[in-house]
């Protein structure tokens, strides 16, 4: 074929593609409606899991049970769907070679384009912990450029003959879920269903309350996922003391569960969760009312040094004190404090993780109308350029302050994931048929 004859097909391909593209008709400008169950959006009726619903989950060993994410709520009107994760210390074995640890109200599947969340209680293999990755997940603008702003949290990988299992409803391994590669705690803002984030009203810590949400990998990256948001993940550089990875992991359990039970004691004493009196426990024995309190009483957990200090600790959610990212940052600083103690490495790093001299006025910004919002600009700018580490996309510099990420070519190694590039699960062409 001549270049001439090959330029001239090039030609009348595009021709035609041009000609097919103007005798489409134009898209039709009615919206597509939902599924009928959902014809009317406003229709839709927060449920309230009753007070006996909560003792019913306390008792089960074991529960699984699948949450309408934009309807269903505990009685205080807060978002069932992100419940904290608690530990089953009674059930859990913390040292020898066989440690493991039960938690419940893990995330463990469900469909988030339908509003499902499934919880379960997953059984954890210490000695299955071989990688410890704080992971940030950016805000993807429409030009698929990332954000300064995201979320962070900590990603637990395993072995593949040390995984995580989902227990079902008779305590054995459930069959149609597969092991959990990985796992992922998270600290976030607790809310009402079909509530939005606001940065500003974060500001504020009598907004939200404070949660932290466990979920299997597969299941937040997915969500993730939904958003747009890609994962970026650094591998810690922890000492080589063998049981560097469990501690971190442990740390983490440990300040989450002593935190959710304290938030549910505060919420009952405040009686904005009220439990329903002994008469409405007829059937419930005196193991089963053993079993309640070693489900949400704080005298369940361990004589640990981190269990008094979180008694102390707020239950409010406040975006530069209290989030995301300074937990995620405070459970590896604690874990860390331990393990150079126990293990006789001398001072443990020091990470930089609440700023300096926080400003009195910054509570006010959730409440300030616009005229005052410019007032404070001034003062916002000269804070965040004084402690830019407040800001999500550049905490990792904290780790990288205190020696502990790994390099690769003179930067901080850091594993990118999206879900159109590379997944944390595989290639989407193989797993999507």
């Amino acid at each position: 074929m001549t270049k001439r004859a090959h330029h001239l097909i090039i030609g009348l391909v595009i021709l035609f593609a041009g000609l097919m593209l103007w005798l489409t008709p134009p898209p039709l400008s009615t919206p597509a409606p939902p599924v009928p169950r959902l014809a009317d959006p406003d229709s839709r009726e927060i449920r309230a899991r009753s007070p006996l619903d909560l003792l019913e989950w306390g008792r089960d060993p074991t529960p699984l049970f699948l949450v309408s994410v934009p309807e269903d709520t505990l009685p205080n009107g807060l978002a069932l769907s992100m419940v904290p994760f608690f530990v089953d210390w009674e059930r859990s074995l913390l040292d020898g070679p066989f440690a493991q640890v039960r938690l419940r109200n893990v995330s463990v599947g469900g469909n988030p384009t339908a509003g499902e969340n499934l919880l379960g209680t997953v059984q954890i293999p210490l000695r299955g912990v071989t990688d410890v990755q704080w992971c940030l997940t950016p805000d993807r603008n429409a030009k698929g450029k990332d954000t300064a702003m995201g979320h962070a949290q900590l990603r637990f990988v395993f072995a593949e003959d040390a995984q995580p299992v989902v227990l079902g409803r008779d305590g054995r391994p459930q069959r149609l879920l597969r092991p959990l590669d990985d796992l992922v705690l998270s600290w976030e803002a607790w809310r009402a269903p079909r509530t939005r984030y606001d940065p500003i009203a974060g500001m504020d810590p009598e907004t939200y309350a404070l949660t932290a949400r466990a979920y299997s990998g597969r299941t937040r990256w997915l969500g993730d996922a939904l958003r747009g948001n890609p994962w970026r993940c650094y591998p810690l550089r922890l000492p080589a003391t063998g049981d560097a990875a469990a501690t971190v992991l442990m740390t983490g359990l440990l300040m989450g569960d002593a935190l959710a039970r304290r938030t549910v004691a505060a919420m009952i004493e405040r009686g904005d969760l009220e439990l329903p009196g002994t008469e409405a426990l007829t059937d419930f024995t005196s193991a089963d009312k053993d079993a309640l309190i070693a489900a949400f009483s704080t005298s369940a957990l361990p004589d640990d040094p981190l269990t008094h200090l979180m008694g102390e600790a707020e239950l409010s959610y406040q975006l530069l004190e209290r989030s995301c990212i300074t937990y995620s940052l405070g459970v590896i600083q604690l874990a860390l404090l331990r393990l150079h103690a126990a293990h006789d490495l001398g001072p443990a790093p020091r990470l930089d993780i609440v700023p300096r001299d926080l400003p009195p006025w910054m509570a006010d910004l959730a409440t300030a109308e616009t005229g005052e919002l410019l007032g404070y600009l001034p003062g916002a700018l000269l804070f965040l350029a004084r402690n830019g580490q407040v800001i999500p996309g550049n905490a990792y510099r904290i780790l990288d302050a205190a020696g502990l990420l790994h390099e690769q070519d003179g930067r901080p190694l850091v594993y990118e994931y999206f879900f159109d590039e590379r997944t944390p699960y595989g290639d989407l062409r193989d797993n999507l048929m």
